[in-house]
């Protein structure tokens, strides 16, 4: 059985643990940083209803929040964001509210770039463009964050999240002291957590993304 991990909230004092040296950021490209929030699937999981498996409710909940603060828009109740997605999703079939234990539901990683243009013109952001890929590398992501692109990361049985979406927002390179190669993470809105998170690049495994361009 792989040991679980737990998640991350220094990228430094991480690498610095898992390689024994001194670490230091040698790159942050994170041109969202600003602009970021950070609802969790907690906050949402009793409204009119109860939400099971709802991770990608919420990180379009995030994505239009933020993009709502970045162009200056009126912001949006983030819990009406959820609703209106969440809902969206049970009538496109992207989303199903099934509890956990039955091992089906949550949101469908192919439906979900059709599924996040479909809920960001709901809220106006009707400019976007929206691209998906279903298996992608950690060094595709941080390409697309680069070019200032919001990406929808989607995880299978990762050793922390599970099958999880999460928004990653940032691309973070640390070096260890000078030696080997520096390690890469993505700063990502867990879901979990009401503050920036990591991922390491390394621990990722199948992973995929919907980017989001405004």
């Amino acid at each position: 059985m792989r040991e679980k991990l737990q998640p991350i909230a220094d990228p430094a004092a991480h690498a610095r643990e898992v390689t024994g040296y001194e670490c230091r950021v040698l790159s942050d490209e994170s041109p969202w940083q600003r602009y970021m929030i950070f609802r969790t699937t907690g906050g949402f999981e009793k409204l009119d209803r109860t939400f099971h498996q709802h991770c990608g409710p919420t990180a379009l909940t995030n994505v239009i929040g933020a993009i709502q603060r970045r162009r200056g828009m009126a912001c949006s109740d983030p819990a009406e964001i959820f609703a209106r997605c969440a809902a969206a999703g049970q009538r496109r079939a992207a989303y199903w509210n099934i509890p956990e234990k039955f091992r089906l539901g949550g949101t469908s990683y192919l439906l979900l770039p059709s599924y996040a243009r479909f809920c960001l013109r709901q809220f106006g952001i009707r400019d976007a463009r929206v691209s998906g890929r279903l298996l992608a590398s950690p060094e595709q992501m941080a390409a697309e964050i680069a070019k200032r692109r919001l990406l929808c990361l989607t995880m299978i049985r990762h050793r922390c999240y599970g099958s999880h979406v999460v928004v990653a927002y940032g691309a973070v390179r640390i070096s260890p002291a000078g030696r080997g190669a520096p390690r890469l993470y993505l700063r990502i809105a867990d879901g979990w957590a009401s503050r920036p998170r990591y991922l390491a690049a390394d621990t990722l495994g199948l992973c995929g993304y919907v980017s989001i361009q405004v």
